[in-house]
C-alpha cells in the first residue's frame, strides 16, 4: 500500500515546520503569504491530499469540550426597537443565537447605519473586540447595499438577496422549490387557473425568481390555459377586480398584504376557497387562516450561522471570488383558504412533487 504523505514530509520538501504546515494548508492568517505559497507547492508536488473524515474528527474533538468560542457579529439596518415589531426576524434572530449558542458563540447585533456610524468605525469596532465572524441581516425596508466593512478581515454570510452588495456567500429562500409546490398543492385541490400577485419590492427581494419560477410553470401549460402574472408598484382594489376577471382566475398566490387582498377578494363577491383559493407564497406574520408556503425561518437563520462558524475554522475571509448559495426548502402549510385534499395521497408536498423535481 503506497504511504500516504504526512504535514512532516510536506515541511521537510519546504523547510518548515510542520505546524507551519498545518496552518497553512488551512489558510491560517498568522502565515506569511510567501511561506503558504512554498507550502502548498511542496504539497501539490508531492501529491498530498486533505483527509477531510480526520479534519471532521479533529474538529469534533474541538467541539467536545464546552468554551467560548467568540461572538459572531449580526449586522442590522434597523433600530433595537424596531425588532421587537417584527415577528419574522425576531424569529430568525432567535433560532441564530440558539445555535450559535451551541457552537460556543454569542450572537450580538450591531446597526450599521446607527447614527454617526460608518463602516470603518463598524470595522475597528468588531476587529477590537476580536470579533471575525459577521452574518448580514436582511436589508429594511427595500433591498439595498451594505456599507462598506473591511471585509478582508471577517468570515461574512449573508440572510437572503436583499444585501444587494457586496457579493458575499447566503443562505436563502428557496424560492424557485416554494413557488413550484405552492402551483402543484393547488392543482392537487383541483385549482387550474392559477394565478400569482406580487408586488415589485418582493420581485427584487426574491431576485426575480419567484416570478420566473411561476412563468415557467405557465409555459407548460397550453397557452389558453396561461395566466399572467399581476406585478406592480401597488396593488389597488380595482387593479385586482380587472385581473381577476380578465384571466378568469381560481385560485391566487399572495405575497403580501394578505388580509386586505383577501378583504378585498370578498367584497368582490368570491367565494373563497370553493370558487377561489387564495394562499401566501411566504407565510410570515400574522396569517390567520390562510395557507401557504412556511419558509421555515429557524432553518434559514441556523443554516446561516452554520455557515459562519464553517468559515470560521477553515479561516475563510474577506469577499469570495465565486460566491455560494445554499438554499432552505419550505413547507405548504393547510388552512381554510384553499379546498381540502380529496385524498392525503394527492399532496404534492408527498412523494410525487419529490420525484417530479428530480
Amino acid at each position: 500500500m503506497e504511504r500516504r504523505v504526512t504535514l512532516r514530509d510536506i515541511a521537510k520538501v519546504a523547510g518548515v515546520h510542520f505546524t507551519t504546515v498545518g496552518l497553512a494548508l488551512r489558510h491560517g492568517p498568522r502565515v506569511n503569504p510567501a511561506t503558504a505559497a512554498k507550502v502548498h507547492a511542496a504539497a501539490r508536488a508531492l501529491g498530498y491530499t486533505h483527509n477531510a473524515m480526520l479534519s471532521a474528527l479533529s474538529a469534533y474533538r474541538r467541539s467536545s469540550t464546552s468554551h467560548f468560542a467568540g461572538v459572531i457579529a449580526c449586522i442590522t439596518t434597523y433600530a433595537p426597537e424596531e425588532l421587537k415589531r417584527n415577528p419574522t426576524e425576531q424569529q430568525m434572530v432567535a433560532a441564530a443565537a440558539a445555535c450559535a449558542q451551541s457552537q460556543g458563540f454569542a450572537l450580538e447585533s450591531f446597526q450599521i447605519n446607527a447614527p454617526g456610524m460608518t463602516g470603518a468605525q463598524m470595522s475597528r469596532m468588531l476587529r477590537a473586540r476580536g470579533i471575525q465572524g459577521v452574518l448580514l441581516s436582511p436589508r429594511l425596508p427595500l433591498p439595498s447595499p451594505m456599507p462598506d466593512l473591511e471585509w478582508e478581515h471577517f468570515s461574512t454570510v449573508a440572510i437572503g438577496y436583499s444585501v444587494t452588495r457586496p457579493r458575499v456567500h447566503r443562505v436563502c429562500t428557496h424560492h424557485a422549490f416554494n413557488t413550484r409546490l405552492t402551483i402543484a398543492e393547488l392543482r392537487a385541490r383541483g385549482y387550474r387557473r392559477i394565478g400569482l400577485v406580487l408586488q415589485y419590492e418582493i420581485f427584487e427581494r426574491s431576485l426575480g425568481i419567484v416570478p420566473g419560477s411561476f412563468l415557467a410553470e405557465q409555459y407548460l401549460l397550453p397557452v389558453e390555459d396561461r395566466v399572467v402574472p399581476l406585478i406592480t408598484s401597488k396593488v389597488t382594489k380595482a387593479t385586482l377586480r380587472q385581473w381577476l376577471r380578465a384571466q378568469r382566475v381560481d385560485g391566487v398566490i399572495l405575497s403580501h398584504e394578505a388580509f386586505q387582498h383577501l378583504a378585498w377578494i370578498a367584497e368582490l363577491g368570491y367565494e373563497v376557497p370553493n370558487k377561489l383559493g387564495v394562499c401566501l407564497a411566504s407565510l410570515y406574520g400574522p396569517c390567520g387562516g390562510i395557507a401557504g408556503i412556511d419558509i421555515q425561518l429557524d432553518l434559514l437563520g441556523e443554516t446561516a450561522v452554520r455557515s459562519v462558524v464553517s468559515m470560521l475554522q477553515q479561516n475563510e475571509r474577506g469577499l469570495p471570488a465565486y460566491p455560494r448559495c445554499v438554499t432552505v426548502e419550505g413547507r405548504w402549510v393547510d388552512r381554510p383558504s384553499v379546498r381540502p385534499l380529496a385524498s392525503t395521497k394527492a399532496s404534492a408536498q408527498g412523494n410525487v412533487f419529490v420525484q417530479r423535481l428530480g
